[in-house]
């Protein structure tokens, strides 16, 4: 099977774009939105604003797990995920929205990645990555992303909050 490659490619720009426009607005964030630079400031106190005032939690576990031991099994889980495509966080918790979308986006990648390298068994490593992306959408990052966008919506008026 092979993909729509000019589709892939906005995907895994728009997983990239995402995940940085939910980490904290300081330098890397800027350097990534360049257009944003003056808007550094507001941004922060949004930021603060919704993520640590408001108490909007960036991290799936709280939306999808009713009690801890749900919540443990849903880490568990995801870094389980991380971990059969050798990866770890060390920045956040596994379960963070940032760490999540960059996740989509690193498994999309590494798919078109061998599909572009013309890596021996490339459509089997792509159909791996494109089947792992599918599940973890499905069980992790889509149930939590909507209910953290909901939230968001909820309580902001912030242009950029409200696209992202």
């Amino acid at each position: 099977m092979c993909p729509d490659l000019a589709s892939l490619n906005r995907r895994i720009l728009q997983y990239k774009t995402l995940a940085m426009a939910f980490v904290y607005p300081d330098a890397k964030f800027v350097a990534f939105f360049p257009d944003l630079v003056g808007e550094q400031e507001s941004l922060a106190r949004e930021y603060d604003r919704l993520f640590r005032a408001k108490e909007i939690w960036l991290y799936s576990s709280e939306y999808v797990g009713q009690d801890g031991a749900q919540r443990s099994q849903c880490l568990a889980d995801i870094t389980g995920f991380y971990q059969a495509f050798g990866l770890e966080t060390t920045h956040d918790r596994p379960d963070s929205l940032p760490n999540e979308l960059e996740f989509a986006y690193y498994l999309l990648f590494k798919g078109k990645y061998a599909l572009d390298k013309q890596l021996p068994e490339a459509q089997e490593k792509y159909a791996i990555c494109t089947a792992a992306y599918r599940k973890f959408f499905d069980e992790h990052l889509y149930p939590a992303a909507t209910k953290i966008a909901n939230a968001i919506l909820a309580q902001t008026s912030h242009d950029f909050y409200k696209k992202a």
